[in-house]
């Protein structure tokens, strides 16, 4: 078993391996829209590197989460996945260069209190 520390700090990781997945995958079926040897479409996914490393980040994430699942309650542990929320956001906004309305930040602000909210609930 973990200190609490150490679970935070691992479901971080596992967060950022998520957000990271996402972003992969975004750009990878981005660039799978139209396959230009007119061959299967699907077979173009299945094919794209930057979807199968977004999988298996992706995957990952979940293998992590299933560890820290065992040692902190559910209650707990799935509100604050609500933080890659932000992650993504902040990925998409300067690595696929997406706008962002300030609306939608400030719906990212909430989420972020609740979360900070949880996570000073356990331990």
């Amino acid at each position: 078993m973990f200190s609490y520390g150490a679970l935070l700090a691992l479901f971080f990781l596992a967060l950022l391996l998520e957000d990271a997945g996402f972003i992969l995958l975004s750009r990878g079926m981005k660039a799978t829209r139209t396959d230009p040897k007119g061959g299967s479409r699907l077979r173009a996914i299945l094919r794209h590197p930057e979807v199968l490393l977004g999988v298996f980040l992706q995957a990952l994430y979940y293998l992590l989460l299933l560890g820290i699942l065992r040692d902190l309650p559910v209650s707990q542990v799935v509100p604050m996945t609500g933080l890659g929320y932000v992650l993504t956001a902040l990925m998409a906004r300067f690595i696929l260069r997406e706008k962002i309305p300030l609306l939608r930040w400030g719906g990212i602000t909430l989420i972020t209190a609740g979360v900070v909210l949880i996570a000073r609930s356990g331990g």
